[in-house]
């Protein structure tokens, strides 16, 4: 897990708060920014993970892959996450592959570019989330456009979103957000938070 150089940290109004046994965490992010894996208006694949407490660690089973189409009115789609020979969490089966569950419409037909959608990430795991399109700009062929997302999970723990190009954790990018400090962008390329650094600024 690395931690991304300060010219990457290009999150905005980036907060997490715990408070009254919830923990909220807020940010907008550039859906396309150079070198990072891009959110697009239509398909795309993320994984969340929490963890027990506020405390970063292993997040055990707490996680799960999903695709979000956000040009569809926020149709989802649950996926099983491929298993990895290097998580010790999970047992390896063999020839195991993404398997899509029922599509649903988390969105309820609203158009998310002008309010806030809602996806159930799991029993008490809510994501919010709009498209923030620039004047003069459409979200399909959109420069500047940026996304607004809110996790919000029903006690204290540490949370995050990743973005994924094939649904496994490695490789992806995430926000984390750890309460008491800003969430920050991070590169995953491994699941023992022991081996948190950060990039080299080249």
């Amino acid at each position: 897990i690395q931690l991304m150089p300060e010219e990457q940290q290009t999150l905005t109004d980036a907060s997490i708060t715990a408070t009254n046994g919830q923990t909220i965490m807020k940010f907008t992010k550039l859906m396309s920014e150079p070198g990072e894996i891009e959110i697009v208006y239509g398909e795309n694949r993320f994984l969340w993970a929490h963890g027990n407490d506020a405390t970063l660690a292993h997040h055990g089973n707490n996680r799960a892959a999903f695709s979000l189409d956000l040009a569809a009115a926020g149709a989802a789609v649950a996926e099983e996450e491929v298993t990895d020979p290097t998580d010790p969490s999970v047992e390896v089966e063999e020839d195991s592959v993404n398997v899509p569950d029922a599509i649903q419409d988390p969105s309820g037909g609203q158009d998310c570019t002008v309010n806030f959608c809602e996806n159930d990430l799991a029993s008490g795991f809510l994501q919010k989330y709009k498209i923030n399109v620039p004047e003069g700009q459409n979200a399909a062929n959109c420069e500047g456009c940026s996304i607004t997302m809110e996790l919000i999970f029903e006690g204290e723990a540490w949370l995050s979103i990743a973005f994924s190009e094939d649904g496994k954790m490695i490789g992806s990018e995430a926000v984390i957000g750890i309460p008491g400090s800003i969430p920050q962008k991070y590169m995953l390329g491994g699941y023992d938070v022991s081996t948190i650094q950060l990039m080299p600024e080249e």
